[in-house]
């Protein structure tokens, strides 16, 4: 009795897992409800392999995704895949990793990153006018989704081949690495770096009711631009280190 019925689950299984390898991955989004703001044009293959040549999020362009679903997850309860994505985005970044949904919702795995440090410049509000050069790298070892924002997160954020030029002169900050965690559902990140020019150590925690903080200090080196020094009279005065203390707080 017990082979009968083990052999008829796994007989189930592999007509399911065939007749779902050869739907199309197009005419399954159709029967999707939509996601507003969400847009996905150019869809081929099928939820086994296949791609998108193009994605879109509240109007921005996410470039092409690539996927391949990863059979013995299924026998876990996981729906997992193998992706490529962010060719031809607006923000020219390049992503690959894993991604899925699983009992506790969905999760990501060994996720790689990379964008222009530039182009993440553009949506930020700097207090003066400036260019920065390098890469941002972001690595998600382990991520775990839990609203709002995360039950687990194993990360880092690098920025490599960091400048920083302005009018007022140049900064080459060294390598500059933070950690990302997730702490009773809040985001985490500490940063620090360290260069002839500047160092600094930061801590940043974003938590469930969108209330964020930063806290941290810089220190000028031996080689900080003596014009952009002359700014910093509107920090106040450096503490017994020569340290300027930072703090932010507010709501998103």
């Amino acid at each position: 009795m017990k082979f009968k019925l083990a052999l008829g689950t796994t007989f189930g299984a592999v007509l399911i897992g065939s007749l779902i390898a050869h739907v199309p991955a197009s005419w399954l989004w159709q029967q999707m409800p939509p996601v507003k703001g969400l847009n996905i044009a150019g869809i081929s293959g099928t939820p086994w392999q296949g791609m998108a040549s193009q994605v879109r999020w509240q109007q921005q362009n996410l470039g092409r995704v690539q996927w391949e679903m990863s059979p013995a997850a299924l026998l876990t309860g996981k729906a997992s895949f193998a992706v490529r994505f962010g060719k031809g985005s607006d923000l020219a970044f390049d992503g690959r990793g894993t991604v899925g949904y699983g009992t506790s919702g969905p999760f990501a795995k060994n996720l790689l990153v990379s964008v222009p440090a530039q182009n993440i410049l553009k949506y930020a509000r700097a207090p003066i006018p400036a260019t920065v050069a390098g890469n941002l790298e972001l690595t998600v070892r382990d991520y775990q989704y839990q609203a709002p924002y995360c039950f687990a997160l194993d990360g880092s954020l690098a920025w490599t081949s960091a400048n920083i030029s302005s009018p007022l002169g140049g900064i080459n900050p060294g390598p500059v690495i933070a950690n990302l965690g997730c702490e009773q559902g809040q985001l985490t990140a500490q940063a620090s770096q360290s260069s002839v020019d500047i160092s600094s150590d930061w801590q940043a925690s974003l938590a469930a009711n969108q209330s964020y903080s930063l806290n941290g200090w810089f220190k000028p080196g031996a080689q900080f631009p003596p014009q952009l020094g002359k700014q910093l009279k509107w920090l106040g005065n450096p503490d017994s280190k020569g340290r300027y203390q930072i703090t932010y707080s507010g709501r998103l």
